[in-house]
């Protein structure tokens, strides 16, 4: 039994680890990194961009990559680089050294006083383990568009057709797939299609008096369940801190000051640079408050996406580490609204066995206008940022690094991603209190390994969705499953739910249709018995048609799964909206109006199940936690 519980756990150890890779990659890029970006890859590695061809091995990946940076390393004075990488479908193949990883990347770039641009489009890649450590052995990004900001999809075709270097750089292959960017519709052969997002472990059965001491067992197989223990508590040291900033950021987003500041150890700060540092819970939350009223606001919206962690826990499992991308939505009803980027490098702490924010740092990359946009004007600090006094400087950017510096070592060589011994690291295993028996260990294992599953399954249904592939979209749905979005009502069973996505259109991508649909930021609950679980996400659309009109639509899911035959569907699909505002509008003029509603000629089986308001009217989506380090009710009575 130590055996397999040893492989499950470095399957969800390598799922990790993959996730940290390309999140890495996605960093370096930012940062125009290129020497580190190229050590990301295997010796054989491929890297295909675009449409610029194929090039094979390590040096011809790192020429590549110094070419798409114009041969220069680092951002020039005003350059915005930003490839946000959001949405993994991870699955690691049965021997453990190789997998595959499906990525979508949302891109801002340009540069100020010349050009700005929106880019999106979907990663497919393949990873292979070398010498212990994870690389990429094969990255192949889909250019979906690259326009320019103003006017956006609507307006403009793809600028570059897809092609960046390939002129000055000649590839050693053509392009593996020829297709056409936008206005064109293109949909790719994700490695997932036709499959279900893998079968869950068995449930362990309910544990019994007696079964939380360990069986007899020779010493080496104690010393192996020991480090197994200290193996999983780190696993699930990691996911409650990457469901602590999840939750930190859904709370700032609705003004829930005093929520998030209970986030906080009581000697912690909050520093942004470019303006300070603020010491202490309190005067962390005096900092919060002064960016505004408490609660959903009138005519405000503040929505900071937390998004691309990379989190790591020290052995002890006392402290962690995390570096997070922030993306944020601001306005303020006829006075402002604008985009913000930012990097988060944060430490957190565990005390009492509740995991805490010891330090959050945000490093602005740029915050502009939404009339404007980055190509014209860019500001260090956001217009929300308030003028209460720090209690002192915060750090700085690193002289000549106009990004975050990089707190962990690069994937490649780092001790984090170390080779692991058949014992999981056993000279690591110092946590305290190592008591639980293998058949609990099994359970917390589960649990790990579907909170996995569940993530990759709303990812899937977002590619679906983003691509219209209806009916692989509604097999992810249990047999009584129900979907309901933006106030339309509640569609009741799958045959319900099919007919409910023909009111988004007919199946198959037509060209000219962007329908880019991503969930991201998820806070996954499974409940104890391994059968059902809750998850509440974000959601984020770049819709439109071309010649037409441009749509952006921001929301909340708050979903319920449920796992039959050992597979993880979906119970519940539920997404309240945030706003729907026409591209050239923006925010901080949109009217108020009601969400789409019931439609007259497919009308759902059921009512809408919870009314809410669009902005600029406030509205605080029910949520199915409380809060992690208090214990305290997040909805209101």
């Amino acid at each position: 039994m130590v055996a397999s519980l040893e492989q499950r756990t470095r399957v969800l150890q390598d799922i990790n680890d993959i996730k940290r890779l390309q999140r890495a990659y996605g960093y370096y890029v930012d940062a125009a990194m290129w020497g580190q970006v190229a050590d990301l890859f295997a010796d054989n590695a491929t890297v295909e961009f675009g449409l610029d061809g194929v090039y094979r091995g390590k040096s011809r990946v790192r020429q590549y990559f110094q070419a798409l940076g114009g041969g220069k390393i680092g951002l020039a004075p005003g350059q915005v680089s930003e490839h946000f990488q959001v949405m993994p479908v991870i699955d690691v193949a049965p021997d453990g050294r190789t997998a595959k990883g499906t990525w979508r990347a949302v891109v801002l770039t340009g540069q100020l006083g010349r050009d700005a641009f929106w880019g999106e489009g979907p990663y497919e890649n393949d990873y292979v383990k070398e010498n212990g450590v994870w690389k990429i052995g094969a990255l192949h990004w889909y250019q979906t568009l690259m326009v320019p900001y103003g006017g956006g999809w609507a307006k403009h075709k793809d600028a570059n057709a897809g092609k960046y270097v390939s002129n000055l750089l000649p590839p050693d292959a053509p392009s593996t797939v020829a297709y056409k960017t936008w206005p064109k519709g293109f949909v790719p052969a994700f490695h997932f299609m036709g499959q279900p997002p893998g079968p869950s472990s068995p449930a362990s059965p309910a544990l019994t008096h007696g079964d939380d001491a360990q069986p007899m067992m020779s010493e080496a197989l104690r010393e192996r369940a020991t480090a197994l223990e200290h193996a999983v508590v780190l696993l699930e040291d990691q996911h409650q801190i990457e469901n602590l900033q999840r939750i930190y950021g859904y709370y700032i987003d609705k003004d829930m000051w005093s929520q998030a500041a209970d986030l906080f150890a009581d000697d912690a700060e909050l520093a942004v640079a470019g303006r300070g540092a603020y010491v202490g819970k309190a005067h962390v939350l005096a900092y919060l408050r002064a960016i505004g009223p408490d609660g959903p606001q009138e005519g405000r919206l503040f929505d900071n996406m937390q998004l691309q962690p990379i989190v790591h826990v020290d052995a002890q499992g006392k402290t962690g580490t995390g570096r997070w991308h922030l993306f944020a939505q601001f306005a303020e009803s006829n006075k402002f609204h604008e985009w913000g980027t930012g990097v988060y490098e944060n430490d957190y702490v565990k005390q009492a066995g509740v995991w805490k924010i010891q330090r959050l740092r945000l490093y602005p990359s740029m915050y502009t206008p939404y009339e404007e946009g980055w190509g014209k004007v860019t500001r260090s600090l956001s217009s929300f940022e308030p003028s209460l006094a720090p209690d002192r400087a915060a750090s700085e950017t690193r002289p000549g690094l106009p990004t975050a510096p990089f707190d962990d070592q690069n994937p490649d060589t780092g001790a984090s991603m170390r080779a692991r011994n058949p014992a999981l690291a056993s000279e690591n295993a110092s946590l305290e209190h190592r008591t639980a028996s293998l058949r609990e260990l099994e359970h917390r294992i589960g649990l790990l390994e579907d909170a996995a599953q569940i993530e990759n399954l709303h990812a899937m249904y977002g590619y679906y969705l983003a691509t219209f592939e209806w009916d692989a979209l509604t097999d992810l749905f249990a047999p009584d499953g129900t979907i309901e979005i933006a106030l339309r009502g509640v569609y009741v069973g799958k045959a319900s739910v099919r007919r409910n996505l023909n009111l988004y259109g007919q199946q198959g991508l037509d060209d000219g249709v962007l329908h880019n649909h991503m969930q991201y930021q998820p806070v996954i609950d499974v409940a104890a018995d391994r059968q059902t679980a809750r998850m509440r996400s974000r959601a984020f659309s770049m819709m439109g048609e071309f010649g037409k009109a441009g749509l952006w639509m921001g929301g909340v899911y708050e979903n319920e799964f449920v796992k039959i035959d050992g597979v993880w569907k979906i119970k519940k699909d539920h997404v309240m909206n945030t706003y729907f505002a026409p591209y050239d509008l923006g925010w901080k003029q949109l009217p108020s109006r009601p969400a789409p509603g019931i439609s007259v000629a497919n009308p759902p089986d059921l009512p809408p199940s919870l009314h809410f308001d669009l902005f600029p009217r406030p509205f605080l989506p029910p949520y199915h936690y409380d809060n992690p380090a208090t214990g305290a009710s997040t909805n209101a009575p």
